[in-house]
């Protein structure tokens, strides 16, 4: 039996007063979400559940993690209220860790580093903690910027990558030798990429194009299908992109704007290109990050610079996105983490 309730999990930059990460609790029946604890944590710039909601994994974006050169990856595990305890955590071989993921058997997590621009990929023990990683894969030795802003799954346990190393999306096999890649033309600055399918939709911070992309498992390769851009021309803002999700029917993809405070609403065709739907603008300043519940119901976004946190009901029929209630006030949040419908 379920209840109505999801559980969100908010990681923030350390400042104005945060706490770490916060748990929210969300009634989509009343409209309400409230906080039910924090968690201590440095810098959590993404936060990522297990595929059975039982774990959470955060970057701890920062220079150092247990006296290392380094930033680290850490294991929480989940109670049934929302309270975190934490696991153990690993460094992550690179400074500023900007993103991470969980492959769909929950037996591998992964995370890039914004400086050095590593990744790596980190065994999850049986009570959901970290091994030390067995890949860590480097950027081409020659690159001036060797930087990572991205990493994510694809079907079949590849890895992909937005390297600003090689300003391409590059996808690798889970043993880290390359299987493909696709270098943006005209040099602009990738930022985060999503996969549904047989596609891959990468967006660019600026100018805020989405690249819709073909892959076949059978055919190393990336084939271009589309350039869109996130915003439509009528309510155009300076581009700043953030975060693009696919919904879990794949049938709408959403991306942010943080100038315009706007999450762009496209639904997808049969070919996977993608059609304009709607421009939805969010109260608050900065939306760092969303996230997508595991039902599809709801995303929740993390307002950076007004320190609020926003529910969105995401109405399929109409192809948009309607507010659930008010906001919910978290210091500087950046990160989004949404389980499904809690089980009783």
């Amino acid at each position: 039996m379920s209840s109505p309730f999801y559980h969100a999990f908010i990681g923030t930059n350390s400042v104005r007063g945060s706490r770490g990460i916060y748990t929210l609790r969300i009634d989509p029946l009343r409209g309400t979400a409230e906080i039910v604890s924090t968690t201590q944590a440095y810098n959590s710039g993404c936060v990522v559940l297990s595929p059975d909601a039982q774990t959470l994994y955060a970057v701890a974006e920062g220079m150092t993690y247990d006296g290392l050169a380094q930033g680290g990856l850490t294991a929480y595990r989940v109670s049934p209220d929302g309270t975190l305890t934490k696991i153990n955590g690993q460094p992550t071989g690179g400074q500023r860790p900007c993103c991470a993921a969980v492959d769909a058997a929950g037996k591998t997590a992964y995370a890039c580093n914004f400086y050095h621009g590593t990744w790596s990929a980190f065994p999850i023990r049986p009570d959901g903690g970290l091994e030390p990683p067995s890949v860590t894969v480097s950027p081409p030795e020659d690159a001036a910027w060797k930087a990572a802003h991205c990493i994510g799954l694809m079907e079949g346990g590849l890895v992909g990558v937005i390297s600003l190393a090689e300003c391409a999306l590059v996808v690798y096999r889970p043993d880290g030798t390359r299987f493909a890649a696709f270098p943006f033309p005209d040099n602009p600055f990738p930022r985060y990429f999503a996969a549904a399918g047989g596609n891959l939709y990468a967006m660019m911070q600026f100018p805020d194009d989405i690249y819709v992309l073909a892959w076949d498992s059978e055919r190393p390769g990336l084939r271009l299908l589309q350039k869109i851009a996130v915003q439509d021309d009528a309510r155009r803002a300076m581009p700043a992109t953030s975060t693009i999700r696919v919904t879990p029917d794949q049938s709408l993809v959403l991306a942010a704007n943080r100038p315009s405070n706007s999450i762009s609403v496209f639904s997808r065709r049969p070919d996977g290109t993608l059609a304009r739907e709607d421009m939805v603008v969010i109260p608050g300043d900065g939306p760092r990050d969303f996230h997508i519940s595991r039902d599809g119901a709801l995303a929740v976004v993390a307002m950076q610079h007004s320190d609020e946190v926003f529910v969105l009901k995401i109405d399929y029929e109409h192809k948009t996105l309607r507010p659930l209630g008010g906001p919910v006030k978290v210091p500087s949040p950046a990160a989004v983490a949404v389980s499904g419908r809690l089980e009783l």
